[in-house]
């Protein structure tokens, strides 16, 4: 795959890809109820292929500030995922995982960062489990890095980590909602050469899709 084209994906790939995300979600929805002590719901996930210089668009601009959460990608499909909170859902989640009320934009302490990147570890590495069991190989997540800036900086960083070998990122958007309250959460791939081919074949693989002829 050639940095300047972006592979298109089947509707069968991309409800599988989804259906990943959602078992992924499923599970982190379950380990975050048992953290607040509360129920959990999720929308189903979706799914999509986007360049990297698009990813601020997905997440309401260049200047919007997250909480981000960075993991290097080991094994058959190596990348990097990227975990993105905005600070308007990071509030809510925080007042309830520390058991206070955190404002938007409120500096964050040691135990709220210690919090956030807990959350991001429990997420990414759950969405990194339900892909392995779902392609039928290991994925393995590297010690998560933690950035609260906005998303063009926190891009920056991860550009100069990932643009040389990733043209174009894995999108998953899952909902949570905690007493109905809807928290957007964005997961981002950043697949190496070749790790996108090699999902899409342990899908096909594990799942009946058709194989796909790649040139």
């Amino acid at each position: 795959m050639s940095a300047g084209n972006l592979i298109t994906l089947t509707p069968l790939e991309l409800d599988a890809l989804r259906e990943a995300g959602n078992m992924g979600a499923g599970r982190a929805a379950t380990a975050l109820s048992q953290m607040l002590g509360k129920p959990v719901s999720i929308d189903v996930p979706k799914a999509s292929i986007i360049r990297l210089e698009a990813l601020p668009e997905h997440v309401g601009g260049p200047e919007t500030v997250v909480a981000a959460t960075y993991f290097r990608v080991y094994g058959d499909a190596p990348g990097r995922l990227l975990m993105l909170l905005g600070q308007d859902s990071l509030a809510p989640l925080l007042s309830l995982l520390l058991g206070r009320h955190v404002a938007p934009g409120e500096p964050l302490d040691e135990t709220a960062l210690s919090a956030v990147k807990e959350l991001g570890n429990i997420l990414c590495s759950s969405y990194l489990n339900a892909l392995s069991d779902f392609m039928g190989f290991a994925l393995l997540p590297s010690v998560p890095a933690l950035a609260i800036d906005m998303v063009s900086s926190v891009l920056q960083s991860v550009a100069a980590d990932a643009a040389e070998t990733s043209a174009q990122a894995l999108l998953i958007e899952s909902r949570f909602k905690e007493s109905s309250q809807p928290v957007p959460l964005y997961l981002f791939y950043l697949p190496e050469p070749g790790a996108l081919e090699t999902m899409l074949e342990g899908l096909a693989r594990t799942n009946g899709l058709d194989p796909r002829a790649r040139g």
